[in-house]
């Protein structure tokens, strides 16, 4: 289970974000100025509220199927041995390799379940066995496995539909026997592009399931090959009223945020590629609501900008534009950048292409900084089918097994469209008013993630309204959320020695971060230093000391 996905709707300009290969679809038609009210007058009760309303409901269910395993290297002694073990224990991180092809396998899942109008959750979560057989070269494993799917209300009800009427529904998918290596065995003859009924231009192992149709005339996958899952609706899950951990977000009196804008036309980068264009976009939003830049990083590489909200509440944004992450930059450097903003950020953004679920570094855990609650925010195409879990995964704990205590992820079911940073700048001025509403010993109780979401939402059909093309907003939500245990009235507790704790983590985060940017990391440390004095932390101070002088 994912949490509770809310959907609702905001809107802006029209590139698709994370979807086409080579992002020509241009925005047209959004204006400066969208006819939506003030969030605040959006939750007064006693406004027009005709807006809001949930876009979407998620379903929870159970997958069963069977997938084989070749393991070419190991006897048949060996299979017995490895078989044994997954029966003793399937969740041996030994044996991860094995069981992964699970989580492989279902993908193969999305277009059956699309035909009936169902978004599957691409990513799983640990699936159970009921039979583990060696076969001739390798291993056979039964399973079922809780999934999560969305469906938009707009299909329901053109069905004439209720979410409660898909509960005990079945749908039947052939899914490949041997995920492993299947782009090579069956390639175009088994795919075919969904939005056009046509082979697709651009395929790869990384998103053939993106198109995989073993129903297609001339698919080379013969009847042995394929085995048919079943996907079984179990229930749906109703939305409490839930809140960010803003508690934990102003325990320190301050909030770091990464803004990272990926490159949008393939090729070499241009100045007028749509990144840029949307830095510059969100860089207006946050100007608009009381943010000021503080430094600019060389090489047209971004900039900092800062706010203290009434109250006291900082908040500091570190923005990147695509030059660090741009398609001749190195996998490896980019993904080490990438990592260590992240893993500097309390609230992290990135806006870009999904790349069909590839970005690896979030199956990282050293992305995420130890013990800190996030709030994530993946605005690309489908990043509730392709990201939502690789964040819950990576976040788990002992005694946090599913990873929701320490990750709110705001994610999208719908294709992406250039200009989706201004709702997500509407987003982030409600989280960080009722942020700094909790620090000041205020009231936040207007400030709910149902609140926000469906803010987001109205904002998204307003921008789509205007637009010429791509007639369809995008539909947010956001996953994890269910446990939250903030409620208003909860109040703060001063700073404690705890804090510094927290703020020993961030150095190591903010001193990779910052290791190209020296100018402003003397500062930030100063910071730091400030805080660690103030809680009694004199390790952290002569550790922030040392670091700013390495920094010189």
């Amino acid at each position: 289970m994912t949490g509770t996905t809310w959907i609702s709707t905001l809107s802006l300009a029209s590139l698709l974000v994370g979807c086409a290969a080579d992002g020509s679809s241009m925005p047209t038609g959004e204006p400066e100025t969208l006819d939506i009210p003030s969030f605040e007058d959006y939750v007064d009760p006693k406004a027009d509220t005709g807006y809001v309303g949930n876009r979407a409901a998620e379903l929870e269910a159970t997958l069963t199927g069977r997938v084989r395993v070749m393991l070419a290297d190991k006897s048949a002694a060996d299979l017995e041995q490895i078989a044994a073990a997954l029966r003793t224990d399937p969740r041996s991180w030994e044996h991860r390799h094995i069981t992964a092809a699970v989580s492989d396998q279902v993908k193969y899942a999305r277009n059956a379940l699309q035909s009936q109008r169902m978004q599957l959750n691409l990513e799983g979560g640990e699936p159970t066995f009921s039979a583990i057989t060696v076969v001739e070269g390798g291993l056979e494993l039964e399973y079922a496995l809780r999934v999560e799917s969305l469906v938009k209300m707009k299909d329901l009800e053109r069905d004439n539909l209720t979410v409660a009427d898909l509960v005990g529904r079945i749908v039947e998918a052939r899914l490949p026997l041997v995920p492993a290596g299947l782009f090579d065995r069956a390639g175009a003859t088994c795919a075919t592009d969904p939005a056009t009924g046509q082979p697709p231009s651009e395929m790869g192992p990384h998103n053939f399931f993106f198109y995989f149709d073993p129903a297609r005339e001339g698919c080379v996958l013969a009847d042995s090959e394929l085995v048919t899952a079943r996907y079984e609706v179990q229930s749906s899950l109703d939305a409490p009223t839930v809140y960010p951990e803003y508690d934990r977000l102003v325990a320190d009196g301050r909030i770091e945020m990464g803004i990272i804008f990926g490159q949008i036309e393939h090729g070499e980068l241009k100045t007028g590629d749509w990144g840029f264009l949307s830095f510059d976009t969100m860089t207006r939003e946050l100007t608009s609501k009381g943010f000021r830049v503080t430094e600019q990083l060389p090489d047209r590489r971004g900039h900092r900008m800062t706010r203290t909200y009434p109250g006291g509440l900082v908040v500091n944004v570190a923005m990147y534009t695509p030059v660090d992450f741009a398609d001749d930059v190195d996998r490896d450097v980019a993904s080490t950048r990438f990592r260590d903003i992240m893993r500097a950020s309390e609230v992290f953004y990135y806006n870009g292409h999904a790349f069909y679920g590839s970005l690896r570094v979030l199956d990282d855990p050293t992305a995420y900084p130890e013990g800190v609650y996030q709030v994530l925010f993946m605005d690309a195409c489908w990043s509730y089918a392709y990201y939502t879990k690789q964040v819950f995964r990576n976040r788990a704990t002992q005694t946090d097994v599913d990873g929701y205590a320490l990750a709110d992820v705001v994610n999208n079911t719908e294709p992406g469209i250039t200009g989706s940073e201004r709702t997500a700048a509407v987003l982030y001025d409600n989280l960080f008013k009722g942020a700094a509403a909790v620090h000041a010993r205020g009231d936040a109780s207007a400030y709910s993630w149902n609140a926000m979401i469906r803010y987001m939402n109205d904002h998204a059909i307003e921008r789509a309204r205007w637009r010429t093309s791509h007639p369809d907003p995008e539909i947010y939500g956001v996953s994890g959320v269910r446990t939250n245990l903030f409620q208003p009235g909860n109040r703060p507790p001063p700073p404690d020695p705890g804090t510094a704790g927290r703020r020993t983590r961030f150095a190591s985060a903010l001193l990779a971060a910052a290791a190209r940017e020296t100018a402003s990391a003397r500062d930030r440390f100063s910071a730091l230093v400030l805080d660690a004095e103030t809680a009694g932390d004199y390790a952290l101070v002569e550790r922030c000391d040392s670091a700013k002088e390495r920094l010189k």
